[in-house]
């Protein structure tokens, strides 16, 4: 046999891939009304997210977007391509950097991510209710992985 484990279920990425791909099916059919796919909601709220905590008023850049979203820059930028075409963000040129551009979210855009969290953070409620007792524990161990793999 290939395989250290004696069956899928003793791995522990076989089990995260599992688990993965139930959340992502949940998520993909509650934005399924809006329009949105995963990858679209995700850089749409997450510019709205960025740009009202944007203090100093510079403005958020596709890179920080990517970043923010661990997002490739490639796949955010013809993502964030797709939203423009639909009038759901606008992408302006930085002012003194001239490879970047600045992302915003238009009224319709804004809408739609606020919309669409209500929906995501339901389907998140109703999908980890299964550990609710652990939430705390869950989230320790996912920060973990987040700090450690993006050091």
């Amino acid at each position: 046999m290939s395989s250290q484990y004696k069956n899928a279920h003793e791995s522990p990425g076989h089990l995260l891939w599992q688990v993965t791909t139930m959340w992502q099916k949940e998520v993909r059919r509650a934005l399924d009304p809006l329009g949105l796919t995963p990858p679209q909601f995700v850089l749409l709220h997450g510019c709205l997210w960025l740009n009202e905590r944007d203090t100093e008023g510079k403005g958020v850049t596709q890179v920080q977007l990517a970043h923010f979203a661990n997002v490739d820059v490639n796949v955010t930028s013809q993502v964030l391509r797709a939203l423009e075409k639909r009038g759901l963000i606008h992408r302006s040129r930085h002012r003194t950097d001239t490879r970047a551009n600045i992302i915003t979210t238009t009224p319709e855009g804004t809408e739609l991510a606020n919309q669409g969290i209500q929906l995501v953070e339901e389907a998140d409620r109703q999908f980890f209710d299964l550990v609710s007792d652990r939430k705390e524990e869950y989230m320790d161990i996912m920060r973990e992985f987040i700090k450690n793999k993006s050091e």
